[in-house]
């Protein structure tokens, strides 16, 4: 009962935290703006370090503050790589998941997601994504493929180190989402996903053929399972739980990652639609597979790092 009335006082006294963290970065970020003229390198990590300060703190209070205890599978990611990266999308917790790897590799200030274009106008949130460079879209395939261009322009022209993150699903996994996208798999004859949801293709078709032949050569293959002790497999915390009170071992989290060499894969657009397509076959069956394993308490075929 204390734990529950605490909560909502952890949540005021968090969040107040980082939005003053977050006041003081914009205003490095707003002197950053001089750099533009005399280094576009310099200002790019100037912006990278900001970002990356902000994701520290909040993966530190959720690996270590509050003890989420993360597991992984898959493939040994090398430090210091770019690529360009994707998921699945169940809950705001993702992007911890993603950071989670990108803090033990010497990536995490290098994120760049796809986030909508209505959130760059958030007062200090919103504004200093927008000066660190994510990338704004409101999902008109015109206008947008236009800011994509020019952002990927900009890490090309300075050979700036990045993960491009996207969730290709679209949107996060609810289950008239997920009816939804059955309905749609039925109607064009593809494999029924029950864990995931049919990934859109276009975009990240975009990226690939971006970023061929540049100092961007892999392709990561992100997978995110989690567990709740009494709600069962798929159940992440949200961003308020994550940010007042132990998660470990009511929750379970675990990172399944696939890495692709980008030149291996198909250059044909159709075919490399099919290839993103099968990802999200074997996402599916992973997640399948560990539904039953956690189900019956097996962990096995997992490794752990510290960070």
């Amino acid at each position: 009962m204390l734990e529950v009335v605490a909560r909502p006082t952890k949540a005021f006294l968090y969040g107040s935290a980082l939005f003053s963290f977050c006041s003081l970065l914009n205003v490095v970020q707003v002197f950053s703006l001089l750099l533009v003229p005399f280094s576009k390198r310099q200002f790019f990590e100037v912006n990278a370090r900001v970002a990356g300060s902000m994701w520290k703190v909040m993966q530190w209070i959720m690996e270590r503050r509050h003890k989420a205890q993360i597991t992984f599978s898959g493939d040994k990611i090398p430090n210091h790589e770019s690529a360009l990266v994707f998921g699945n999308h169940r809950s705001f917790t993702d992007f911890y998941m993603f950071h989670s790897v990108a803090a033990r590799r010497g990536m995490v200030n290098y994120m760049k997601y796809f986030a909508k274009d209505s959130l760059k106008y958030i007062p200090f949130y919103g504004w200093g994504m927008w000066i660190m460079g994510m990338l704004f879209i409101n999902r008109n395939w015109q206008q947008d493929q236009i800011k994509i261009n020019k952002m990927f322009a900009r890490i090309l022209d300075i050979q700036a180190p990045v993960w491009v993150a996207s969730f290709l699903e679209g949107s996060r996994l609810t289950p008239s989402k997920l009816a939804a996208s059955q309905k749609f798999m039925q109607s064009r004859g593809l494999p029924l996903l029950t864990n995931v949801m049919m990934p859109r293709t276009k975009g990240f078709i975009t990226c690939v053929n971006k970023f061929r032949g540049s100092h961007v050569k892999h392709v990561y293959d992100f997978t995110f399972a989690y567990y709740h002790k009494t709600k069962g497999f798929g159940v992440a915390p949200d961003l308020v739980r994550v940010h007042t009170g132990q998660l470990s071992p009511e929750y379970k989290f675990h990172v399944h990652v696939k890495r692709y060499n980008l030149d291996d894969l198909p250059k044909d657009e159709e075919k490399l639609s099919e290839w993103v397509i099968q990802k999200y076959v074997e996402k599916d069956a992973f997640l399948e597979q560990m539904k039953q394993n956690w189900t019956e308490g097996i962990e096995g075929g997992v490794w752990s790092e510290k960070w």
